[in-house]
């Protein structure tokens, strides 16, 4: 490897934020998302509320990490996975 190419990789090697961002579905994501910080101290980078006082989008963040959090929907982006928690 080319002394280039690594300068051009070393960048994306030392980034100072999360690379990878999971995506929860609740069923009362405005309940999670306040539960979230509390119990965890996640605490809210941006909140998209739904006209029907669902969570259409938010980010939590946590130091250098963060997660993003929705209401679950009967859509393709919206479904919870069939073992979900009760």
């Amino acid at each position: 490897m080319t002394d280039n190419a690594k300068n051009a990789i070393a960048p994306a090697l030392t980034c100072q934020f999360a690379t990878i961002i999971p995506t929860l579905r609740y069923r009362d994501a405005a309940a999670a998302v306040e539960w979230l910080g509390q119990a965890f101290g996640f605490e809210k980078h941006l909140v998209v509320p739904g006209s029907d006082g669902t969570i259409t989008h938010a980010q939590l963040v946590f130091g250098n990490g963060m997660i993003m959090v929705g209401t679950a929907h009967k859509d393709e982006f919206g479904r919870c996975s069939s073992r979900q928690v009760r």
